[in-house]
């Protein structure tokens, strides 16, 4: 299953493109919400003062966390944003900053944010998380993964982030050393009071990254056409020049 990577894609890229494979995989930036953005990098720098012993305050997580958000395209675009839209944004990222400091405190840490790689099928997956210990169940540790959005159902669905996560925590060497009898993925949303554990089965989580990788290492899929329009999320935007190029009869599509 392991062997020497001949393609390298970043999880979130990977998680963009299975979602629906008619988006391009050429994009300089992949969207995502300016308060996950900002909670992914207050979440690594919280984690790695504690690592080394300082304990941040929360006036300390919150100005890091603006430290963050105002290098933000969504910052810097205040001026032609909704009102209503940027405060509700500015309101979560208060809930954020709590968030993060509610599930970190109350666990140990036992890996920092450091990134990883899971190569599979000579494609690797590239990325990066946490592991962190509840304090009150010593046997039992998660991968940290951050999520935005999202609402209140049962079971989660998850991702492809969650399964490469956990299969390369899986095969970790110093998960060995961490004395544990079960590990998972803890889904976590940083804007809502949500949070909800993943413990695949093996086998599963080969198979869905096979599945993943396939997406991603076959050609393009040549399929932009009329029936775009019946799309039930319309979610994706294929590129003007790979419609006009592939569908020059139907402008509709443009629209």
């Amino acid at each position: 299953m392991i062997e020497t990577n001949s393609i390298s894609i970043t999880e979130d890229a990977l998680l963009y493109q299975v979602e629906c494979p008619l988006r391009s995989n050429g994009l300089a930036s992949l969207p995502e919400s300016p308060v996950l953005s900002c909670s992914k990098s207050t979440c690594r720098w919280l984690i790695s003062e504690i690592a080394v012993g300082r304990q941040p305050t929360a006036n300390q997580t919150r100005e890091y966390y603006d430290w963050a958000w105002q290098r933000t395209k969504f910052f810097q675009s205040r001026d032609i944003i909704p009102q209503k839209d940027y405060n509700r944004h500015l309101i979560e990222g208060v809930r954020a900053c709590s968030r993060l400091r509610e599930i970190i405190w109350k666990s140990e840490i036992l890996r920092p944010v450091s990134p990883y790689e899971l190569t599979i099928d000579g494609t690797g997956i590239t990325g990066e998380y946490a592991v962190l210990r509840s304090s009150h169940r010593k046997r039992q540790a998660s991968v940290l993964y951050l999520r935005y959005g999202g609402i209140k159902i049962r079971p989660i669905i998850p991702d492809i982030v969650s399964f490469a996560r956990w299969l390369h925590v899986s095969n970790l060497s110093e998960a060995r050393e961490w004395g544990l009898d079960r590990i998972g993925v803890k889904h976590y949303w940083v804007s809502q009071y949500l949070a909800a554990d993943h413990h695949p089965e093996q086998s599963l989580a080969v198979g869905v990254v096979h599945g993943a990788i396939g997406v991603v290492s076959r050609p393009a899929f040549p399929v932009v056409g009329e029936h775009c329009l019946s799309c039930p999320t319309r979610t994706c935007n294929p590129s003007t020049s790979a419609a006009r190029a592939l569908c020059p009869d139907e402008p509709s599509i443009l629209l």
